[in-house]
């Protein structure tokens, strides 16, 4: 079983950055932690380049299938409902997942 990594990039207005990062780190990241299979997440903040998204949230699943099982489920939908409900107007994100090629 290979590890799965789910990367989502994102963009906040400066208004919105210190709520958008306190929610984050106290609601989100912890909700997704609590999806069976879902291993680690850790946030980035963007410091040089030319991607328009500032912050970046990387989780480590356990496996290819859980985090297959993680984008079907009732949980992954909540969690982008709750996103939108809280920064639909003032954020943009983008998803990408990657699974271990190597060791």
């Amino acid at each position: 079983m290979a590890v799965t990594l789910f990367v989502v990039r994102a963009t906040i207005t400066k208004d919105k950055e210190a709520a958008f990062n306190h929610w984050y780190n106290t609601d989100h990241a912890p909700k997704v932690l609590r999806f069976n299979g879902a291993v680690s997440a850790r946030r980035y903040k963007q410091i040089m380049g030319p991607d328009k998204y500032q912050y970046m949230a990387v989780y480590e699943f356990a496996s290819e299938a859980a985090f297959e099982a993680f984008q079907k489920s009732d949980h992954l939908r909540t969690l982008k409902s709750e996103y939108d409900a809280d920064f639909g107007t003032t954020s943009e994100r983008d998803a990408f997942a990657y699974v271990q090629v190597w060791p």
